[in-house]
């Protein structure tokens, strides 16, 4: 055999130059060799993939192709068995697509989701039948497999080993979930126009428009109008060129100030059915109002000072009104520019318009106001626009249309002509995106029904809320270390986990995961809401008396709950939060301090190492062992010191509250994207309290926190602290800043300003500025060590703590940390091999080498050799 291949390598080698240049793959080439190689796999299960897609296919062909030209961008999986980022996790080269992690069939055998694997199952054959590659596990596996045959889950999975059937079925259910989802949440702006021709849509409607042309019914149409003198009279105009004739028209100007009032009174003039009233500035939701107060028509349209209507737009919609007796209806939209910023690769031309249920309509608008018409008793039945909304008004009231009297029918008429270019002036492109979450929170979550069923919720159980984006890895991580950290202390808890919109792998991994752990629920939502959001419907979902907000980048260690727990048993303490630090001891947060008004609050102790918390929070001289190597980020839970500490402001990305008092306060505060939502709750709740009331840190839980950067997560930054700071200004609690350092032997010297961040945005950012108390006894000493030398580091530590200076150990990712500058002797512990310490400016410098270690001198004031000893870095301080 192998002659043979080699004279055929040497008859191809002489027959190249004969057959020509080959014709280069093209990527439809690659991508149909690819379906063809991954058809021979056999592990298609084309039902499934048909679930995620809504597709049908007729071939196992024709569903692989359809994959293969489509998966990369919408995460779609060929079985329950295989979940492609699980796999990266688990396969032999992270870096191997999964194709080629089984295409190549190595003797590896390892998991391909979090229902299968290879070795597992494996060992469950007899040694004469087992597989020799993973590819070849799954083959046997889905050959031989009942619905009753239990899948061979890998360790950790919590729960009894799901069967192959019931697996499959919930695996087809949440395929169907994420496809209903994709098709509410899909993109409705279409390039070209697609709805029938106008004289074949209104044929539709035959008794409708024999009905209007013989009853002439009144239609009002209320335009809100502020500063918009040089576009209002084009949108009169388009009102008066109406087909249907009997139409009254109310202009509200907001307090314009300009040549608005001007130009719709000369209108006027010459045209009875136009009615201009004014009132001062209030926003387009206040004047909207006004002007549904002065209707008297029998239907109600709107119309914005910026766009136009065609001529046919309320004869159409008066027909098919007429036609059914609905609630009202809404014509096509044809829309000029691209009003968001992410919009701008666009077309300069779109149209809108289509059917849609309530359940698509909580998923995003689709209807514009502009293009609706609506029964009056319909506007009237339904109320006033909220006036305190700042966007997404009209949403909010479409929303209630719905809910009461049905969604407004599709006309598939083109009946406005929609300026969508972007400009400051208009509401959509001035005020923040969150404004969608605030105004789509009323109808997702019934306050007054929380709070009346608050009293019957499970007063020993607690339930910790975590919202998720994108991120199951940590989320799952997070999410074990809470059940874990519950069975070793007998905890009684359940875990709500929020899926803000992820794609479709994180509710599918997470859900396989945890589906048979009873105290785990998975909710998905459609879309993002943010962090505010996804918490208060995780808080409706949950049922304990109790209420722990978890971030899904943190880890939880044994004995974390119950002190944060017991703190609440303290009618004055409104909610609790652990010491935070990340991963190598260093503190994120502990508190939140404040520096008097315009300066936004900060984290106490962030980026600071674990000493300065042990005596802030009285736990000098603990041996709590921040200070000791090893123990930096192992967060044990018997953390410094015991004592709560008063605090006026606590982080959500840990921390304990009483479910009913979170419902009183109707939860976070869904205007905040991802930012300052926690701080807002806080002072909230202190107005709404008893004085007296407080939050507190609670220094003896200790959760680790990994501080994900989850896409997106600081994208309204400016936006937050602007809202903050228009809604406290001449509010902000007392400065506690001093008083919080100096109980942890720092002096606090005020903050350094940063740069305004955007236009017009009244807030600066600021950072404390902090030095070591005066006076202070000995030196403040930064141990850095590889981990490599533990029992001369613990030596040392152990000495100089004797000789009354006070020390940290620093790790290597904390060599740098933003504290560092208060340190004033650094001593750097060297081994063979180990990464170099680049000395601290105004320190002293010392380094403790190892026998043979090289050291260039002049990098370091003094070089400790060996033979010297603990005792002689002792000396060179």
């Amino acid at each position: 055999m192998a002659d043979r291949g080699g004279i055929g390598r040497v008859a191809r080698r002489l027959a190249r130059p004969f057959r020509g240049n080959e014709k280069p793959l093209t990527v439809t080439d690659r991508l149909d060799r690819w379906a063809r190689r991954i058809a021979e796999f056999g592990v298609l299960d084309r039902a499934y993939l048909e679930a995620q897609t809504g597709r049908t296919f007729d071939t196992d062909d024709e569903a692989i192709a359809f994959y293969v030209h489509n998966d990369g961008q919408r995460g779609l999986s060929l079985s329950p068995l295989v979940e492609h980022e699980w796999m990266r996790e688990h396969q032999p080269v992270p870096a191997m697509s999964w194709y080629d992690a089984l295409h190549q069939e190595g003797p590896e055998l390892f998991q391909t989701g979090p229902l299968f694997d290879a070795g597992v199952y494996a060992a469950s054959l007899p040694a004469a039948d087992r597989p020799a590659s993973t590819l070849d596990a799954l083959r046997h596996f889905l050959r031989n497999a009942t619905d009753a045959t239990a899948l061979p889950a890998p360790p950790g999975r919590r729960g009894h080993a799901p069967t192959w059937g019931a697996a499959r079925a919930a695996a087809l259910l949440t395929a169907r979930a994420f496809a209903d989802a994709q098709h509410r949440t899909r993109r409705r702006y279409r390039a070209a126009w697609d709805g029938p021709e106008t004289a074949e849509a209104l044929a539709r409607y035959p008794r409708g428009a024999a009905r209007r042309d013989t009853e002439q019914p009144l239609v009002s149409v209320v335009m809100p109008v502020y500063r918009r003198a040089d576009v209002v009279g084009a949108a009169i105009a388009s009102v008066r060129a109406q087909q249907h004739a009997n139409w009254e028209l109310v202009v509200v100007d907001d307090g314009s100030g300009d040549d608005t009032v001007d130009v719709v009174r000369r209108i006027a003039a010459d045209e009875p059915r136009i009615r201009l009233i004014e009132r001062e500035n209030g926003g387009a939701g206040a004047a909207r109002n006004t002007g549904l107060t002065a209707v008297r028509g029998d239907f109600v349209a709107f119309l914005d000072a910026d766009n136009t209507w065609r001529p046919e737009h309320l004869s159409a919609a008066l027909a098919a009104l007429l036609e059914t007796d609905g609630a009202g209806v809404h014509t096509g939209v044809r829309m000029i520019g691209a009003n968001n910023a992410d919009d701008s690769t666009a077309p300069v031309e779109t149209y809108r318009g289509e059917d849609g249920s309530l359940e698509d309509l909580l998923a995003g608008n689709f209807i514009d106001l502009n293009a609706l018409v609506v029964r009056r008793d319909v506007a009237a039945g339904v109320g006033p626009f909220d006036e305190t909304l700042r966007r997404w008004i009209d949403w909010e009231w479409l929303l209630r249309i719905g809910e009461r009297f049905g969604v407004p029918a599709y006309v598939p008429v083109i009946g406005v002509d929609y300026d969508n270019v972007r400009d400051p002036r208009r509401v959509s492109s001035a005020q923040p995106a969150s404004w969608q979450e605030v105004a789509l929170a009323r109808h997702r979550i019934d306050w007054d029904a929380l709070a009346a069923a608050a009293p019957t919720r499970d007063a020993a159980l607690v339930s910790v809320v975590v919202p998720v984006y994108r991120d199951w890895t940590m989320t799952r991580r997070a999410v074990d270390a809470v059940l874990g950290a519950a069975d070793h202390d007998g905890d009684r808890v359940e875990v709500v986990l929020v899926d803000n919109g992820s794609p479709r792998s994180v509710s599918a991994i997470l859900g396989a995961w945890f589906r048979d752990e009873p105290r785990v629920l998975l909710q998905r939502e459609d879309r993002n809401r943010n962090f505010a959001l996804g918490s208060d419907l995780g808080l409706a979902r949950s049922s304990g008396g109790t209420v722990v907000m978890l971030n899904n980048d943190t880890e939880v260690t044994t004995g974390w709950l119950r002190p944060l727990v017991a703190a609440l048993r303290d009618r004055a303490v409104l909610g609790a939060q652990p010491l935070l630090v990340y991963p190598d001891g260093v503190v994120q947060a502990a508190g939140t301090v404040f520096g008097g008004d315009k300066v936004l609050p900060w984290h106490f102790l962030g980026d600071h190492p674990r000493h300065d918390a042990e005596r802030a929070f009285g736990g000098v001289g603990s041996g709590s062992g921040s200070s000791r190597p090893g123990s930096a980020g192992s967060g044990s839970g018997s953390g410094p010191g015991s004592a709560p500490a008063r605090f006026s402001a606590i982080t959500a990305a840990a921390a304990a509250f009483r479910a009913a008092d979170l419902i009183r306060w109707h939860g976070f505060d869904p205007v905040y994207a991802n930012g300052l939502e926690d701080v807002d709750l806080c002072l909230r709740a202190l107005g709404s309290s008893p004085v007296g009331s407080t939050f507190v840190v609670v220094p003896s839980s200790v959760v680790v926190h990994h501080e994900s950067r989850t896409p997106g997560r600081d994208d309204a930054r400016v936006d937050n602290r602007r809202i903050f700071d228009e809604r406290w200004r001449g509010r902000y609690p007392s400065a506690d800043a001093v008083d919080r350092y100096d109980a942890a032997g720092l002096r606090y010297l005020g903050v350094e300003p940063g740069l305004p961040k955007g236009h017009a945005v009244m807030v600066r950012s600021s950072r404390p500025v902090v030095v070591r108390e005066e006076g202070a006894v000995g030196f403040r000493v930064a141990v850095k060590h590889d981990g490599t030398r533990v029992a001369d580091v613990t030596a040392l530590v152990a000495a100089l703590e004797g000789a009354g200076h006070v020390v940290q150990v620093d790790m290597p990712t904390s060599w740098y940390r933003g504290s560092s500058g208060l340190d004033e002797v650094t001593v750097l512990v060297v081994s063979a091999g180990a990464s170099p310490f680049v000395p601290q400016p105004g320190a002293r410098n010392i380094v403790w080498a190892v026998e043979g270690q090289r050291v260039v001198d002049g990098d370091f004031a003094v070089v400790v050799p060996a033979v010297d000893g603990v005792e002689g870095v002792v000396r060179a301080l």
